[in-house]
């Protein structure tokens, strides 16, 4: 007996765009054993952070990660847990999102309420200050000055 083929009456592009029938089409979150904080994506027009912000450029994970182990040594993991259940009680949305910003606000209030000066410096560096334009000399300059005024005496001192 021949097997008759069936042909699909969709094509992949209808099936595909049925797949997703709600929500966005864009998705970032947080997670931490069971809790789930979900986070606004990044976009485009976003404020890039500032490069003499050391805390700006670390990656959230990593913010996280650093203020988990500290709070897990000191017994005070609890205090995170109750700092994440409430921040979760107010999202940013109706959708139930979250900025990463306010979230890391979250983890600094935190580990500087109960973490010592120096914990916190480690996990949050401070800012460098960048230095003000026109105030750096060259090391070559002080060298070629010092060695053409010395060249100049000796020589002066040779003649007479």
């Amino acid at each position: 007996l021949p097997i008759s083929t069936v042909q699909c009456p969709l094509s992949c592009a209808e099936l595909c765009g049925a797949m997703r029938n709600r929500g966005p089409g864009r998705w970032r979150e947080w997670r931490w054993g069971q809790t789930v904080v979900p986070l606004f994506p990044a976009e485009k027009g976003d404020p890039q952070p500032d490069p003499n912000d050391p805390a700006a450029c670390k990656p959230l994970t990593e913010i996280a990660h650093q203020t988990i182990t500290k709070l897990t040594a000191q017994s005070l993991q609890s205090k995170l847990t109750e700092g994440v259940t409430e921040f979760l009680q107010t999202p940013d949305s109706p959708g139930g999102r979250f900025q990463e910003g306010r979230l890391r606000d979250l983890f600094r209030e935190v580990v500087e309420a109960n973490l010592s000066k120096e914990d916190v410096e480690e996990i949050f560096p401070k800012p460098v200050e960048p230095e003000a334009p026109g105030s750096r000399k060259g090391s070559k300059e002080r060298r070629r000055s010092v060695s053409r005024s010395a060249s100049k005496q000796d020589a002066g001192g040779a003649e007479g």
